[in-house]
């Protein structure tokens, strides 16, 4: 069929198949655009009752029109062939999707929402799908969901999600066995709820990475569908918040009339937001063992402040292992640091940081040997769980972390799937040198200032220098060389070159680690572009380790940037529950309800963040940018001034600043520090992006245009904000800004 014609349509390629036909993807000569030709097999409309189920088909999807139900353009014919022309929505299957893996909670209850809402449209126009499944839904490059396929929908009575078609009307069995409702299986009445068993069936299968019924065969599946009471999603994934355990359980009731009663009833739900704070309180008072831990940093016992990296190394390395413990909520290294030193009651900081179980230690290293003791608290209570002391070789330390994140999770009850214990047995020896190099890599990286990330990078390289395969070096490689490039301390170009160098030269080594896989979709999303596989990437890194606070921090990044908002706020939010005390992550919180356009609610992080370090610049140049967005112009320029003052007192010219200048109405100021942005540009990098936006808030789209498509030429990392950003508001209704949201593959 390749290269034939089909009416007007010219087929370029095959897009898949199913029970009733082939789906072929066209050019559309007269409208120059691609679509997707839907065909009955070969003879099969011979059958009055397949050309019936064809029409039916047709005739439901003339009645949908939904951003996340493929539209249909026409019913054709050609000779023979009977076609119907539909919408071509490029990306990947749920199904493709999910053969690499289950999904996180919170990417699993935004695709699951995106379906309910399409769903629900369908149902007040009469139509229940009656087959939905994972390759019946596209997710498109920009994540969005998009449900395909309406070949077994049934045209109900009226817009009533009660009205049904009954049995008689569609004697045989028609559907996919392990997404069917009981109804289905034993065909009786159906109605919109049939749809949202379907809907539960998918939740489950994103989250726990199967169907809730699979049998042996298609008969023993059946019976399941229609006997067994459904497994509980929290008991399959562990992990899994208990409102999501609740709301899949609810959808695959064996009763309809206890399921929800509207596929909008679930989406509302699953865009409830339940926080990993509630949800762990929750868990916390079953008393069923410890669901929450800090570990405090690691007491240096040596006596020489120089060996401080590497206490503070075997700090983040057992927070890192226990972090992959999908069950246990595992505070991360930035909030876990602020607590250096000691001088607090243990009871004051569980508070502060909403856990219960606190891990205590202290190191000492002689040469190649190192003594370790390690305690285990129940804060709360106030009472010792666990106490011991090792003494290994150098060349056992990773053994012995494993060894220590397994025995703590025995000790606090967690649950600990099979594949985590695979990822907690003990490892390999090391190579000292290398391991101590990288620690003091990272103690420098961690520090952030560009010339401790460069003194990190002479660290990572000592470390491969040593030992070439030492995966954990090239992940710091890679994060270096990011920050340099983000931070432009190094030109972009150079530095996200490098890193992703290093991130795959490590990924080669170590499929598993999670920071590598993060590190890499940084590039992706920063330099390269590339949505879907930073997408991939940053998922990856999340099912290597759930309590990756950073890797998670950088997703929701990537999903504000796309405009995927609900699930940004979520993850970002997870992100800080991990970090409660990160000012980053704060800050990360504000930039996702910013560009969500909740001003208001993204003063709030960035207030928080101001409390605990006043001097933090962008706790007080991202509120001032939010005062800005609700007219408040003279305290966003104080707050700005206040994040970007030098010693000197003085405030350097910048396109923050001048825009601050232009909206509080002082034009005159506005244009001169332009003028010295402008002279700045001559010595040093001046983001172009930066530049485009001051044009277009004062209301010059021809500049702003000519300086964003720069940017683009230049490859500037800011653009990853166009979708979103308020700032470019004005030319949205621009044919060349639309031009350029096309060439990001940001348009959809």
């Amino acid at each position: 069929m390749i290269g034939t014609t089909l009416g007007r349509y010219r087929i370029v390629g095959r897009l898949g198949e199913g029970g009733m036909g082939v789906v072929w993807r066209a050019s559309d000569p007269r409208l120059d655009r691609e679509v997707a030709l839907k065909l009955v097999r070969e003879g099969a409309l011979a059958d009055d009752s397949v050309r019936k189920r064809f029409r039916i088909e047709a005739r439901a999807l003339s009645r949908l029109l939904h951003p996340g139900i493929a539209t249909l353009f026409d019913l054709d014919q050609d000779g023979e062939h009977e076609f119907l022309v539909m919408e071509y929505v490029p990306g990947g299957t749920l199904a493709e999707i999910l053969d690499r893996g289950p999904l996180p909670e919170a990417r699993a209850r935004a695709i699951g929402a995106e379906i309910a809402d399409a769903l629900h449209s369908a149902h007040e126009r009469g139509v229940v799908h009656r087959d939905l499944k994972p390759r019946n839904v596209v997710i498109t490059p920009n994540g969005h969901a998009k449900i395909l396929d309406f070949g077994l929908a049934q045209l109900v009575a009226s817009v009533d999600s009660t009205a049904t078609v009954t049995a008689s009307e569609t004697p045989s069995l028609a559907g996919t066995v392990p997404y069917m409702a009981p109804e289905q299986v034993q065909q009786r009445p159906l109605d919109a709820r049939t749809d949202v068993h379907a809907l539960g069936v998918l939740l489950f299968e994103m989250v726990a990475g199967r169907t809730p019924f699979a049998g042996d065969d298609p008969v023993s599946t059946l019976y399941r569908i229609v006997h067994e009471p459904a497994p509980s999603l929290a008991q399959t994934r562990p992990g899994v918040s208990r409102a999501l355990d609740a709301l899949v359980a609810r959808c695959l009731e064996k009763a309809p009339e206890r399921r929800f009663a509207t596929a909008a009833d679930a989406a509302r739900e699953l865009r409830t937001a339940t926080t990993p704070r509630a949800v762990a309180a929750r868990e916390e008072s079953t008393g069923e063992g410890y669901r929450s831990l800090v570990v405090l940093p690691f007491e240096n016992r040596s006596g020489d402040s120089a060996q401080e990296f590497f206490t503070d190394g075997l700090t983040d390395l057992l927070i890192n292992d226990l972090a992959q413990i999908g069950a246990l909520r595992v505070i991360s290294r930035t909030s876990a640091m602020r607590f250096k030193g000691g001088g607090r009651a243990l009871a004051d900081i569980a508070r502060e940081l909403n856990v219960r179980a606190v891990v205590e230690g202290s190191a000492m290293r002689v040469g190649d040997r190192v003594r370790v003791s390690v305690q285990l608290v129940d804060a709360i209570a106030d009472r010792g769980i666990w106490a011991r002391s090792y003494d290994r070789d150098l060349t056992d330390i990773l053994a012995l972390q494993s060894e220590l994140a397994s025995a703590i999770a025995k000790e606090i009850q967690v649950k600990v799937t099979p594949a985590e214990e695979v990822k907690l047995r003990p490892r390999g020896q090391v190579n000292p040198t290398a391991h101590v190099a990288y620690l003091r890599g990272r103690f420098l990286w961690n520090r952030w200032g560009a010339d401790e990330v460069r003194e990190s990078i002479a660290c990572f390289e000592e470390a491969l220098r040593a030992d070439p395969d030492y995966a954990p070096a090239l992940a710091g490689l890679a994060d270096a060389y990011t920050t340099l490039g983000t931070t432009r301390a190094m030109a972009p170009g150079e530095a996200y070159s490098r890193a992703k160098d290093a991130a795959t030269r490590g990924l080669a080594l170590d499929e598993t680690a999670a920071e590598l896989h993060s590190a890499l979709g940084n590039v992706l999303r920063h330099h390269e572009w590339d949505w879907p596989g930073a997408e991939r990437e940053f998922l990856r890194a999340l099912e290597l380790n759930p309590g990756y606070a950073l890797g998670r921090d950088r997703y929701a990044l990537l999903l504000s940037n796309l405009g995927r908002h609900d699930e940004a706020i979520a993850e970002v939010m997870r992100a800080l529950e991990m970090d409660p005390l990160s000012l980053i992550i704060h800050t990360a919180v504000g930039d996702a309800l910013f560009y969500a356009r909740r001003f208001e609610e993204s003063m709030i992080y960035y207030r928080r963040c101001n409390q605990m370090d006043p001097t933090f610049g962008p706790g007080n140049t991202d509120l001032a940018r939010s005062l800005e967005h609700v007219g408040r112009f003279e305290e966003a320029l104080e707050r700005f001034a206040n994040g970007v003052r030098r010693p000197d007192g003085s405030i350097p010219p910048s396109t923050g600043l001048a825009i601050m200048l232009w909206r509080a109405g002082r034009q005159d100021e506005a244009r001169g520090t332009m003028e010295q942005v402008h002279e700045a540009a001559k010595t040093r990098y001046i983001a172009p992006f930066g530049i485009a936006s001051f044009h277009a808030v004062a209301g010059e789209p021809g500049l702003a245009l000519d300086w964003l498509e720069r940017a683009y030429a230049e490859r500037d990392s800011s653009l990853v904000l166009l979708k979103v950003h308020p700032r470019l508001d004005s030319l949205r209704g621009e044919p060349r800004f639309r031009a350029l949201l096309e060439k990001l593959h940001l348009d959809a």
